[in-house]
């Protein structure tokens, strides 16, 4: 079988026709709403400096929420690299939600989510009714959006939603309508471009909790996505999706796609030092070429996630704590258990809702 590997690596890529390495007709100029820059063009409300204004009060609430590292994420713009992404796409699989390289099956998991993006990977459930509040007394206690969805739907594009909402003057209605935003612009990207109502009720649950566990649908989603772009031939990378996050990941367990210069600190979480950084930009049989060639990896480029430490969301428990051992059990049976993922952030008959599976075991080594 080694001998087989190694005469088919040496064999010629063959293709259909020629255009096929062509990149324009893999993708169209929609792919930049996966790519959202961190700013609205000739806007003069800064999406930073909201973040800014914020920040000090509810930055506590973000980092108990597992969504502080996401948030400040946004702040930043990623340099696209469109060859690398159609490429990967080549090799997913939508029947086991994995990449399929020559390496072995490889996919973004739950405790990829947390290491390199920073999304809490257990707790309560993100479902799309939005029955978030569950508990004795705990809908009296909670609050809602009180701004009717018609100013939102009539101030939903992404500049006139800043101008309009980033001085709301209820605290907790301007909080709300900041993470709606959030969620629409750099963790969900739509077709429409805009904020949409879709996740009004895990906005909501975002500001009333701090254990809404949003590295499961946000997992969900992506897998969602990579089925949508990867159905079509040739591939629509034009088919919404946060695909920064794939492009992330990608040059996060193979530095061969990044500059050797960037390093991954300890102390931050590992998406924030490629957010902004340059991009080799090879074309696509170059990428196809790799992935090809490539049939092994070391032990630090496997645990290269595994082996971090932040952040784990370990609230100032002491390790012998029972309440340590159960938060601990609980992440670890999150990360670890092959299930269904649920999808979709609302109930009405135009969105569409479901489950992606998830197989951390396919991934294993």
């Amino acid at each position: 079988m080694a001998d087989l590997f190694r005469e088919d690596a040496k064999a010629p890529l063959c293709f259909q026709s020629s255009s096929t390495l062509a990149f324009h007709t893999w993708v169209s100029k929609n792919l930049s709403r996966s790519y959202p820059t961190s700013e609205v063009r000739n806007n003069t409300v800064k999406w930073s400096d909201w973040i800014d204004r914020l920040l000090p009060r509810p930055g506590d609430h973000w980092k108990k929420a597992g969504i502080y590292n996401a948030i400040l994420l946004s702040k930043h713009s990623v340099n696209m690299d469109e060859n690398l992404l159609a490429t990967a796409l080549c090799f997913w699989n939508s029947a086991s939600n994995t990449f399929n390289f020559r390496v072995g099956p490889m996919a973004p998991t739950l405790l990829d989510m947390a290491k390199i993006f920073g999304f809490r990977p257990h707790g309560r459930l993100a479902d799309a009714v939005g029955d978030y509040h569950r508990g004795k007394n705990c809908e009296r206690l909670v609050k809602k959006f009180t701004i009717p969805p018609t100013t939102i739907n009539q101030n939903c594009s992404f500049s006139n939603y800043l101008k309009k909402f980033s001085i709301e003057q209820d605290r907790d209605q301007q909080h709300m309508l900041f993470l709606l935003y959030w969620l629409n612009r750099f963790v969900f990207p739509n077709r429409s471009s805009a904020v949409l109502l879709e996740y009004r009720h895990l906005a909501e649950a975002l500001h009333n909790h701090t254990d809404v566990g949003l590295g499961p649908t946000v997992l969900a989603h992506l897998y969602k996505n990579l089925h949508s772009a990867t159905l079509e031939s040739p591939l629509n990378i034009s088919a919404p999706g946060a695909f920064w996050m794939i492009q992330i990941w990608l040059q996060v367990y193979f530095p061969e796609l990044r500059f050797p210069y960037i390093v991954l600190p300890e102390d931050q979480v590992m998406a924030l030092p490629l957010m902004s950084a340059e991009v080799p930009k090879r074309s696509i049989e170059e990428y196809l070429m790799f992935f090809r060639h490539c049939t092994k990896r070391s032990a630090v480029q496997w645990q290269v996630v595994l082996r971090r430490t932040y952040p784990w969301f370990q609230p100032g428990y002491k390790p012998e704590d029972e309440e340590a051992e159960t938060f601990f059990r609980q992440k670890f049976m999150s990360v670890m258990l092959p299930r269904d993922l649920p999808f979709g952030g609302g109930k009405p008959h135009n969105y569409h809702l479901g489950g992606e599976v998830y197989h951390p075991n396919f991934c294993a080594r």
